[in-house]
């Protein structure tokens, strides 16, 4: 049976009449998914006197567990990042721009192009990671479920492959009428095929998407072959997968199987409940929209997380210093920083940013011997994408650009 669950979006805060036991379970699997992909703070957190008020942060998706759910959603609408409240039209409009964000960026391999704009698309947050799980597993499955060779072992009356020697002259040598035999068996009960049923059937039981639920049960009827097993199961079975060109087209399916099975809460709250978390990064999402903005922009490469040299240089280089993006172009030096912040008002652009990206500039010019860099803040608009020149103190150029992060006319952005 499905949770109806409390929508909100990044950021914002949110009253909630959970008790206190629902209250420690949603907080203990953010917790749980926040130690495991050592982030500094927790997606969300309890506050007021009474512990009742919710906020979450920057990241999006799903978090489930004592018997409630939170569904995040991105501010990608103008109405919500003014703080209005999320109704069901303004969900399906910031469904479709994520997909947009998520097709244009590559985040992850999540969606591929022209997946984005398809009528069963998902209009929640619940269903986002089944619908994506079923194109994936559906557009491989079209050319033949996953199979590979299995080492299989056991004492039967005739011979099968090799005779196991050490066993037959221990454990079986006054047993004519049986022999230990060990041979490699064609099967489509693999542990990738395991793991891979094991997270449709995950996903079946939450999904509210007709067509998603349609084709995550055809591809669990296709995987009949491959046994039915736990997540705990399938997960330690995937230390026996081994890869090459015979199974390398399953891998973006692979990963996300294993994504979708590493949310699942491995220990059971009060003894009863078992939490499921699956979120995006938007700074991270942003960040990867950015660069193939930069790269459609300027038509140059872009390179995203270069080191460009350390804050100390003696005795010994530390504190690293990575920029988010660096590309040339015009025979100069470009250095971008992606900020998944909301420019207005007189402390834009914070100048915490505006130090760190100067930094990076200096940093540039002695890495590639030039003689000025050029600075960019790229962040995310609804609107226009209007562009704010300045100059820093030591004669750098600083660029404010707003990348917008809905779709637009046709698909594409807008100047």
């Amino acid at each position: 049976m499905t949770i109806e669950p409390l929508r909100l979006c990044e950021y914002q805060t949110q009253r909630v009449g959970w008790t206190r036991e629902q209250r420690e379970a949603i907080a203990a699997a953010a917790e749980a998914w926040r130690d495991e992909h050592r982030l500094p703070i927790s997606p969300l957190a309890f506050e007021g006197v009474d512990g009742c008020t919710l906020r979450v942060q920057q990241y999006v998706g799903i978090i489930e567990a004592g018997g409630v759910c939170v569904e995040i959603y991105p501010k990608l609408d103008a109405a919500l990042m003014a703080g209005a409240i999320l109704d069901t039209v303004r969900a399906s409009s910031v469904m479709g721009n994520l997909l947009w964000l998520l097709e244009e960026s590559g985040y992850g391999g999540l969606v591929d192009a022209g997946e984005a704009s398809v009528e069963d698309a998902p209009e929640a947050i619940g269903d986002l990671l089944a619908w994506l799980f079923a194109k994936r597993m559906s557009k491989q499955l079209a050319f033949g479920a996953p199979q590979d060779f299995i080492a299989r072992s056991d004492d039967i009356p005739l011979v099968r492959g090799r005779i196991r020697f050490a066993r037959q002259a221990s454990a079986l040598f006054n047993r004519p009428d049986t022999i230990a035999c060990q041979w490699d068996e064609f099967t489509s009960d693999t542990p990738l095929a395991r793991l891979l049923r094991c997270a449709a059937e995950i996903l079946l039981a939450r999904v509210r998407l007709p067509a998603a639920a349609a084709d995550l049960r055809k591809v669990i009827g296709v995987l009949e072959e491959a046994e039915s097993v736990s997540s705990l199961e399938a997960l330690s079975g995937t230390a026996g997968i081994c890869w090459s060109r015979r199974n390398a087209r399953w891998r973006a399916c692979h990963d996300l199987a294993l994504s979708i099975l590493q949310g699942l809460g491995r220990t059971m709250h009060a003894g009863r409940t078992k939490s499921f978390v699956f979120l995006l990064n938007m700074n991270a999402l942003f960040e990867s929209f950015c660069a193939r903005w930069l790269e459609q922009r300027f038509g140059v490469p872009v390179y995203e997380q270069v080191r460009l040299g350390h804050l100390l240089g003696a005795p010994s280089e530390r504190l690293g210093q990575d920029a988010d993006f660096v590309w040339h172009a015009q025979s100069a030096v470009f250095v971008g920083d992606a900020k998944y912040k909301i420019a207005g008002g007189e402390s834009w652009p914070r100048i915490d940013d505006v130090r760190q990206l100067i930094c990076y500039g200096q940093l540039a010019v002695q890495k590639y011997a030039v003689a000025t860099s050029h600075l960019m803040i790229l962040h995310p608009t609804v609107g226009a994408e209007v562009a704010q020149v300045l100059r820093t103190f030591d004669g750098q150029m600083l660029t404010l650009q707003a990348v917008r992060v809905v779709r637009g006319a046709g698909g594409k952005t807008c100047d």
